[in-house]
């Protein structure tokens, strides 16, 4: 690739949208320049500079770009290699792009990528996240050599999909494969084993729950803060909140999602006592950084258990935040009703609504 060190790729990236765009007439000489950039030092013949330029877009979000700048690649009859595809694959995921997905696809496999395990996953995931998990399924099963990757794309489409039971079968069978040693040199890792211990969660059953966390604590990933938050919520949505709050209690470091999942474990099951009191231990040892999910789960704390003034309290730091939003409203009034406090309250909430509506206009 023709660049020279001076100039970054992200440089080449706004020169190649402006040259793809039109824009005014007032930034006319800098949008020339950046053209004549874009010009001068990119390669157009060159696929590993292609290679740069889509994956830098689809790093940045430009997910659009990034398969403009794939399909202009293509007009231009570049050759793709094994690296061009899995960051068009991924940019078509993020769009949601079924159509463009599939037409990624059939290029694949006509340059004979299919089977790669980078392009063969990111593939999964694009038909996963499209609704379309029977091709996925029916990719993975071509595979011949997978890899931790694979099976993760495939657990968490059936995850994302809400079927649970499919994504435990999944993991099931990962496990089977692995002990009969088909699966030499692929390991369970902490995005594994957060998809498999989510769908524990979806099916509430403390026995796989426990099952899951087993295979957790025999491979080293137990003490992983993402696995011990999933964890936490998993044994929650089975009932044990006596083992939820055992994962919590050894956690030797806890970020906002622990407080929070705990917070939301008791105030969901009617235990605003112990809400409170993990929230408490939040400011104390958790470096005070609540937010708004917090709050939203504290207004519901305070709607089980009828505690009015509190539950102001909380709603008055909510709109000193800027947590806007119909469901802390929502609560509030649930609240209203808990306390039956109709008349008092009803002019509160309506002056709160004046400064929604004044907060909506804004400055």
């Amino acid at each position: 690739m023709k660049i020279p060190n001076p100039i970054s790729l992200h440089l080449l990236t706004i020169s190649f949208k402006i040259h793809k765009n039109h824009f005014s007439t007032a930034a006319a000489s800098t949008n020339t320049n950046l053209t004549t950039l874009f010009n001068k030092y990119f390669d157009k013949t060159d696929v590993y500079s292609w290679n740069s330029l889509i994956a830098e877009l689809a790093r940045g979000g430009d997910s659009c770009e990034s398969l403009r700048a794939f399909s202009w690649m293509r007009k231009l009859d570049i050759k793709p290699n094994r690296s061009t595809f899995p960051c068009a694959i991924k940019s078509c995921s993020a769009l949601f792009d079924l159509n463009s997905g599939e037409q990624t696809h059939q290029q694949a496999l006509v340059f004979g990528f299919e089977s790669d395990l980078f392009v063969s996953s990111a593939l999964i995931d694009m038909y996963s996240k499209c609704g379309k998990l029977s091709n996925a399924r029916v990719l993975f099963d071509e595979i011949p050599q997978r890899n931790i990757v694979t099976w993760t794309s495939l657990i968490t489409g059936y995850v994302k999909n809400d079927d649970a039971h499919e994504a435990l079968m999944v993991f099931k069978e990962f496990l089977f494969e692995k002990s009969k040693g088909n699966e030499v040199g692929t390991s369970v890792d902490s995005v594994a084993m957060v998809s498999v211990l989510s769908a524990c969660a979806r099916v509430s059953n403390k026995a796989v729950s426990e099952g899951v966390h087993g295979v957790a604590i025999k491979v080293g990933l137990d003490k992983v803060m993402g696995v011990e938050n999933t964890l936490l919520d998993a044994y929650a949505k089975c009932g044990e909140l006596s083992l939820s709050r055992k994962v919590f209690d050894e956690m030797a470091e806890k970020d906002v999602v622990s407080w929070n999942s705990m917070i939301a474990v008791y105030a969901q099951n009617g235990l605003s006592t112990d809400a409170f009191e993990v929230f408490h231990g939040m400011l104390k040892n958790g470096g005070g950084k609540y937010n708004e999910v917090t709050l939203s789960t504290l207004l519901q704390a305070c709607a089980h258990e009828g505690a009015l003034r509190v539950g102001m309290c909380l709603h008055d730091q909510v709109l000193k935040m800027g947590y806007v939003n119909n469901g802390n409203l929502t609560v509030v009034f649930d609240l209203n009703n808990e306390a039956n406090a109709i008349r008092r309250f009803s002019s509160i909430i309506a002056e709160r609504m004046f400064f929604l509506y004044r907060y909506s206009l804004g400055p």
